[in-house]
C-alpha cells in the first residue's frame, strides 16, 4: 500500500477524531451520524496500524524524529491508537509504553493516552494499577482511565481516595465520578461529603460535592434534595452555579422549578435545556408564556420539541402599526414559532398527561423509552438521556459517556437482558435514620 495512501487515512483519522471530541460536547448531534464519524475514525486507525512494522519501533532515531511534529492531541491520539491496537506484540507493546509516559507530558500527549489507553482497554490492567499506586499526581486521569474502562478497582482504594484527607480535590472528584458508576459501592461513601451541608457547612468544593450529590441522588437518598439546596445558596460561581442547577433539574423536584424559571428567563441558551431535564407537566404553561415573548421564544420552542415530540410550524410575525421595523427585525425574526399549535396540543394533552410523570419526547420516561431515546441521541443531551435511564431504573448504568458508541449499545442492550436486581428499599433520610 502506498505511503500516499497511508498518509490521507492518518489525516483523515485525525479530522475525525477532533470532530468526535467536539460532537461528544454538541447538544444536538444525532447517533446515526455520530456513529458514521466513529466508523470512518476506526477504519482509518485500523489502516494506519496494518502498515506498521517491526522497523517502526527499532528505529529509535527516526521514531524520535517523528515524534518531534506531533503536537495537538488528534495526531498524538491517531500516532498512539494505531500501535496499541496493532496485532504485532512488539508493536503494541510500545505503544502501550509510549502511551503511559505520555499521561505524564503536556495536554496534548496527556489526554491523547487518556483517549487512547479508554476506548483501546486491554484485559490485563496490572500496569495500570500499579502506575497508579507509584505516580501520585497521575491518579485523578488514572481514576477517570478505570471509569471509561469500567475497571474494578479494589474497593479499599476507592474509599481511601474519596475520604482520605490527604487527598487532592482533583482526586476525590474523580473517584466519587468512578464510585457513582459502580452500583455496588455504597451510599455511605457520597453521604460523606454533602450530608455536612445539612449541618451548617458553607464552605466547600463545589466539583467534589457535585459528584458526591449524583452518586447520592441515583441511590435513591432522600436527603439529596436538601443539599442540593443548600449547596446552591452558596455556590461560589456561575460555573459552580450551573453544575448544581443540573443536578436540581434532574431531580424533578417541584421545590427547584422556580430557580430554573429564573435561569430560563436570565439565559434562555442554558436555563431553557434545564426545563427539559426537570420534565415535569407544569413546566409547559410556562413555556407557552415564552412562546409569546421575542428573547425566549426560539429555545421556548426548542424545549417544547424536546418535551413534547412536536416541531412548531413557523409563521409570520404579525407588525403593529407604528412600530419601529428596525427595532422590531433585532427582537425577532420574520418567521416565528406557531403559539396556535403549541396551545392546540396542550390542549389535547394536558389531560392524559399525569402530574406526576416525567416526560421526554411526548412520553413518559419509562426504562423502554429512555433507552430508545439513547440510542437516537449522542452528545451532551444523550449523556443527559443516560442520567435520566439511571434515575428511572433507581440504580447507575455503569456505561461511560466516551466510549464507542456501539459499545453503548452493547452495554445497554446487556443490562436490558440481565436477570433484574432485587428490588431495594427506599433510602432514608438523615431524620428519619435517627428516629
Amino acid at each position: 500500500m502506498s505511503a500516499t495512501y497511508t498518509d490521507a487515512h492518518t489525516e483523515s483519522a485525525i479530522d475525525l477524531y477532533e470532530l468526535r471530541q467536539n460532537w461528544l460536547n454538541e447538544t444536538e448531534i444525532y447517533t446515526s451520524a455520530f456513529e458514521g464519524v466513529e466508523e470512518r475514525l476506526c477504519a482509518s486507525i485500523y489502516h494506519c496500524s496494518r502498515v506498521l512494522t517491526q522497523a517502526d519501533i527499532e528505529n529509535s532515531a527516526e521514531q524520535t524524529e517523528q515524534l518531534k511534529f506531533l503536537k495537538k492531541s488528534p495526531e498524538c491520539f491517531v500516532y498512539l491508537a494505531s500501535r496499541v491496537i496493532s496485532k504485532t506484540p512488539q508493536i503494541s507493546n510500545a505503544g502501550l509504553d509510549l502511551a503511559y509516559q505520555w499521561l505524564m507530558q503536556d495536554a496534548a500527549k496527556a489526554d491523547a493516552a487518556e483517549a487512547a489507553l479508554s476506548l483501546y482497554p486491554l484485559q490485563d490492567q496490572t500496569r495500570l494499577l500499579k502506575l497508579y499506586e507509584e505516580q501520585e499526581t497521575l491518579r485523578p486521569a488514572l481514576f477517570r482511565i478505570f471509569r471509561k474502562q469500567m475497571l474494578e478497582v479494589p474497593l479499599t482504594t476507592v474509599s481511601t481516595a474519596a475520604k482520605d484527607e490527604t487527598s487532592s480535590a482533583a482526586l476525590k472528584i474523580e473517584t466519587l465520578r468512578y464510585a457513582a458508576a459502580r452500583p455496588e459501592i455504597s451510599l455511605d461513601l457520597f453521604r460523606t461529603h454533602y450530608v455536612p451541608l445539612l449541618s451548617g457547612k458553607t464552605q466547600f468544593d463545589t466539583g467534589i460535592v457535585e459528584a458526591a450529590l449524583w452518586g447520592g441522588m441515583v441511590r435513591g437518598d432522600d436527603d439529596v434534595i436538601k443539599a442540593i439546596s443548600v449547596a446552591l445558596s452558596h455556590a461560589g460561581s456561575a460555573t459552580d452555579h450551573a453544575k448544581l442547577m443540573r443536578l436540581a433539574a434532574l431531580t424533578d423536584n417541584a421545590e427547584f422549578l422556580p430557580l430554573l424559571l429564573m435561569a430560563a428567563e436570565n439565559n434562555p441558551d442554558t436555563g431553557y435545556p434545564l426545563l427539559v431535564l426537570f420534565g415535569q407537566k407544569n413546566v409547559i404553561p410556562e413555556l407557552l408564556k415564552a412562546l409569546e415573548i421575542a428573547h425566549t421564544m426560539e429555545q421556548a420552542a426548542a424545549a417544547f420539541n424536546q418535551l413534547t415530540d412536536l416541531i412548531l410550524p413557523r409563521v409570520p410575525r404579525l407588525t403593529v402599526v407604528g412600530e419601529d421595523t428596525e427595532e422590531a427585525e433585532e427582537e425577532a425574526p420574520a418567521q416565528i414559532p406557531d403559539i396556535k399549535a403549541a396551545r392546540s396540543w396542550w390542549d389535547k394533552h394536558q389531560v392524559v398527561w399525569k402530574s406526576d410523570e416525567r416526560w421526554l419526547y411526548g412520553k413518559p420516561c419509562n426504562p423502554a423509552h429512555l433507552t430508545n431515546l439513547s440510542k437516537k441521541h449522542a452528545g451532551s443531551f444523550g449523556r443527559d438521556i443516560f442520567a435520566l435511564l439511571a434515575l428511572v431504573n433507581k440504580s447507575p448504568l455503569n456505561i461511560p459517556a466516551e466510549t464507542w458508541n456501539l459499545r453503548k449499545k452493547q452495554l445497554l442492550a446487556a443490562q436490558a437482558t440481565a436477570k433484574p436486581a432485587a428490588a431495594k428499599a427506599p433510602a432514608k433520610s438523615a431524620s428519619a435514620r435517627h428516629a
